[in-house]
């Protein structure tokens, strides 16, 4: 399991470099990736791939809006690459590969799965953006009453 989040650091590292991000910012972003595919193998036996997508999907959307508002630079810088790790792209592979081999069944399933991960993703990064929108919100607020 440690090689995996050393794999993953090094990985999001990598993308981070090819994504041009920030020089000061790539071991940020490494970490953002790791600590999400350590949250998703923690979880992926217990609750299963699209369960542990999603959970480890809040993890990195916090810590991106998180790391974006320390360093004060927009959130994608982070997201992007934190995520990678997590994206289905094997899974999409595979759905296209047993279509071609006339599978449909298999396809089928692979696809399903694909989808789901995928939605997951979106999932938790609407449910943490909203989170942060609403205490944002919340602050201008209290801070307008107390003015």
């Amino acid at each position: 399991m440690i090689s995996q989040i050393i794999g993953a650091f090094l990985a999001v590292a990598a993308a981070s470099i090819i994504l041009e991000s920030p020089k000061k910012h790539i071991f940020a972003t490494a970490f953002v990736g790791a600590l999400g595919w350590g949250v998703y193998l923690l979880c992926l036996e217990t609750l299963g791939a699209v369960s542990a997508t999603y959970i480890s999907g809040l993890v990195i959307s916090t810590q991106s809006h998180i790391f974006s508002r320390i360093f004060k630079v927009p959130v994608t810088i982070f997201f992007l690459p934190g995520f990678f790790p997590l994206f289905p792209g094997s899974g999409m592979y595979l759905a296209v590969y047993e279509f071609i081999k006339g599978h449909t069944a298999l396809a089928q399933g692979h696809l399903q799965s694909t989808i789901q991960i995928a939605g997951m993703i979106a999932l938790a990064i609407f449910t943490i953006d909203t989170v942060f929108k609403v205490m944002k919100r919340a602050q201008h607020i209290k801070a307008e009453r107390t003015s």
